[in-house]
């Protein structure tokens, strides 16, 4: 999983300070940027306080905020290097911008590693579609959320991709694409890379479907009834994660 934390076995710091990757260095004191000082600010953490630190790229430690006239730092204790989970990797129809935003912060507490947006022929359609100027809000969107599930990986979003370009890349492990038609999923491999495609709102085309099965993906049920885009992403990522914490606890 992904929310590998330091410190277990006892109570962790309720509040969390994000650093830019590679800068969480054990008896450092770190400069903490302004968007994450109004962040502490507004939810009134004190000098002196004992906070959690991550960097979204695996490095995680306990600190102390100080307070320094109008900028801060904290000072960092031990760390620890949480290990890169096994790759889930969610390629989903870039459909409406907001609710692609909404997605991504759910997958990153659900331990998805990967984001990409699929320019496919239905979400085209989508006046309010996710274009590749958003990516960066998103990523940064993907990053906060570690600090309500206490993680230390944020997923990789990536820039909208032509689904005929994803598909000629190589992917190991299982392949998966949402189908109400299909099967429910069984035999889900543990240890192994996880890449789910769902299509945009109306689907993939038929055309798109036969290019997915022809590249590995099999076909898999998510619910009884139609699921909007984000939710189907997030129901295959929470099946797929909870498979594995499952094998993982046998």
């Amino acid at each position: 999983m992904r929310c590998g934390v330091v410190g277990r076995g006892r109570p962790l710091p309720v509040k969390t300070v994000l650093l830019p990757p590679g800068t969480v260095r054990a008896h450092q004191a770190i400069p903490i940027s302004p968007e994450e000082l109004r962040h502490l600010r507004v939810r009134r953490a004190e000098d002196g306080e004992a906070v959690r630190v991550c960097d979204g790229h695996g490095a995680v430690a306990e600190g102390r905020l100080e307070y320094v006239g109008q900028s801060a730092v904290v000072h960092l204790g031990e760390n620890e290097d949480v290990p890169a989970p096994t790759p889930l990797i969610l390629a989903v129809g870039a459909g409406d911008r907001e609710r692609f935003g909404w997605l991504v912060e759910k997958a990153a507490e659900l331990g998805v590693t990967e984001i990409v947006p699929l320019d496919t022929v239905r979400a085209r359609d989508a006046s309010t579609r996710l274009r590749t100027g958003q990516v960066e809000r998103l990523t940064r969107r993907a990053r906060e959320a570690l600090k309500q599930c206490a993680g230390a990986w944020a997923p990789v979003v990536h820039s909208p991709v032509p689904l005929e370009t994803f598909l000629a890349g190589a992917r190991p492990g299982q392949k998966w694409v949402a189908d109400r038609a299909g099967p429910w999923p069984t035999g889900v491999l543990i240890d192994a890379p996880i890449t789910v495609a769902v299509g945009p709102e109306g689907g993939f085309t038929a055309d798109e479907r036969d290019g997915l099965a022809a590249a590995g993906y099999r076909p898999m049920r998510l619910a009884a009834s139609v699921l909007r885009f984000e939710t189907a992403a997030l129901v295959a990522a929470a099946h797929m994660s909870m498979q594995r914490r499952r094998g993982h606890d046998e």
